[in-house]
């Protein structure tokens, strides 16, 4: 993390102690306040009352699951920013917190070297999931059937265009692309800058939250 800038304050929710203390260790200094509660209820009753810059949540909790937690935070504080901090990584628990609006999801390991750069990530305003679970959302997308033009967040998109931005969901890179869409790899790259600039998304994460929200994609169901 940068160690010159020193944020306002953080919220550690997880019923391990010895992780929250863990984690102040880690981060600690780099926060002016570190808050930690190891509930549900108590997360809620802590993030009202002392509004953090960020909250880190286990998905497990002792009284409930962490994206119900989330979401009752999120109609409250619209701009928390919310990095998910778990064992858990079954496409369940990933795609509930995905649903519920968290920045980032990482899987607790021995490397701190990720945690550290997604706490950075959602700092920064910039999504960040491990590879674990990008790739359950991943796998989960379902096409969507549409007409030649589609418009999304007063956006027109042509329908290779919308194919293009199917595929980008799916982590194909631009030589798979093209192979796909029978254009060059120079031609396709040029689809994803115009893509990008429009949509003002960057990251995999970010459109494919932008092609879930206008219903250019969908999610296999559960």
């Amino acid at each position: 993390m940068e160690t010159t800038k020193k944020y306002h304050s953080v919220l550690v929710v997880d019923d391990h102690k010895m992780i929250v203390n863990g984690i102040k260790l880690l981060i600690g200094e780099y926060f002016q306040h570190f808050y930690a509660a190891h509930d549900g209820a108590e997360a809620v009753s802590m993030a009202l009352r002392h509004q953090p810059r960020l909250i880190i949540i286990d998905f497990s909790l002792p009284d409930t699951q962490g994206d119900v937690v989330v979401q009752t935070i999120r109609q409250k504080i619209k701009d928390v920013k919310v990095l998910v901090y778990s064992f858990n990584f079954n496409a369940e628990a990933i795609h509930k917190m995905f649903f519920a609006g968290v920045n980032g999801y990482v899987v607790k390991s021995e490397n701190d070297d990720e945690f550290l750069d997604a706490i950075d990530a959602v700092l920064e305003d910039r999504d960040y999931f491990c590879k674990e679970a990008r790739n359950h959302i991943i796998n989960r997308i379902l096409p969507v059937t549409e007409n030649a033009k589609f418009i999304a967040a007063n956006t027109e998109f042509t329908q290779k265009e919308i194919e293009i931005i199917r595929l980008i969901c799916q982590q194909k890179n631009a030589k798979e692309i093209s192979s796909q869409v029978f254009l060059s790899e120079r031609t396709v790259e040029q689809y994803r800058s115009s893509i990008v600039r429009r949509i003002g998304e960057k990251s995999i994460i970010g459109i494919l939250k932008f092609a879930l929200k206008n219903g250019i994609v969908r999610l296999e169901d559960l």
